[in-house]
């Protein structure tokens, strides 16, 4: 997976936008990267799309920002002028794929059945867009085209909402999902921001899942005593591990030469620890390399944050 599918996927979400006026750009752009999500599809259609493309990227510079509904070469165009760092389409039109390609701009483009999928493989294609998603069969879908296309990772768009998005995104065959309900018309109409901004840190904590999975305790001496202490307050069961002892599934005591932390951890339990670093290092925190495990495909699925907080070390790991 390149750089720029890299990045898509561990936004998770990708906000799908359709603005009437350009000077709702900036704003926009600032409110779904306070939010959380410096990403965006800027479709064509309407007629200051170009604008708004151009306007957002103004405002925002780190911010992604991709052209959505592109039909036409001059829209690629038009797009890339703009600053245009992706370019998706509702449907696989050969001539607009092979045309981006000569541009060297990414495209993802919308498929919706086996021929599709093939097509696109032709092309060199890795990476399509489902739509519309959820009238097509939503994640059954994903999963009965995934058989056959391994090497193939969708974006569905059309019905994906704060109810079923993590749905989606739990498949490993999902590179991110295009939605709007974070964008609420009222707030957009009413030039709310602030609004628009609370819905994206929520559609942000909804895709990360954030809880505490467990809590770990350094422990200089009879360490097994302790936890069976913490077993029979939380009326659990003590399990031995590698490193120590868990007193109940919450309660992990570690012995000596497995400490981390002056005074322990705290495991941080997430949908998806790539998104979950992705977010947390836009937002100025940093991992340890060192500590970073990675899943068969190559993502992360447990990471420790470089700092500690209190005397506690703090690690991401997938549910």
């Amino acid at each position: 997976m390149d750089e720029m599918f890299q990045k898509i996927h561990g936004m998770g979400i990708v906000p799908v936008i359709a603005l009437e006026n350009v000077e709702d750009a900036a704003p926009l752009a600032k409110a779904l990267s306070a939010g959380g999500l410096p990403i965006a599809e800027v479709t064509y259609r309407t007629s200051c799309a170009h604008d708004v493309l151009f306007e957002m990227k103004k405002a925002c510079p780190d911010m992604l920002v991709g052209a959505g509904t592109v039909l036409t070469k001059e829209q690629v165009d038009s797009a890339l002028d703009a600053g245009a760092q992706f370019i998706v389409s509702p449907g696989l039109n050969p001539e607009i794929v092979k045309y981006c390609q000569k541009k060297g701009i990414p495209i993802i483009p919308g498929t919706s059945n086996p021929s599709d999928i093939e097509l696109a493989l032709s092309l060199d294609l890795k990476f399509v867009k489902l739509f519309p998603a959820e009238q097509l069969g939503g994640l059954k879908m994903i999963q009965a085209l995934s058989a056959p296309y391994t090497q193939v990772r969708f974006m569905p768009t059309g019905g994906v909402n704060a109810k079923n998005i993590n749905d989606y995104l739990s498949h490993p065959k999902v590179l991110a999902c295009g939605g709007t309900w974070m964008i609420d018309k009222q707030a957009l109409k009413e030039k709310d921001f602030k609004k628009i901004e609370s819905l994206t840190r929520e559609a942000v904590n909804i895709m990360l899942g954030i809880t505490i999975k467990h809590i770990g305790i350094n422990c200089s001496d009879n360490a097994k005593g302790i936890a069976h202490k913490f077993a029979h307050l939380f009326q659990g069961e003590v399990s031995e591990t590698s490193k120590g002892f868990f007193g109940s599934s919450w309660i992990e005591i570690m012995s000596d030469g497995f400490h981390q932390g002056n005074h322990g951890h705290i495991a941080m339990g997430v949908h998806s620890t790539k998104r979950a670093m992705q977010y947390f290092t836009s937002i100025g925190y940093s991992f340890d390399e060192a500590s970073i495990a990675y899943d068969d495909d190559g993502f992360a699925k447990f990471a420790y944050f470089k700092d500690e907080i209190a005397g506690f070390k703090v690690h991401l790991v997938n549910y």
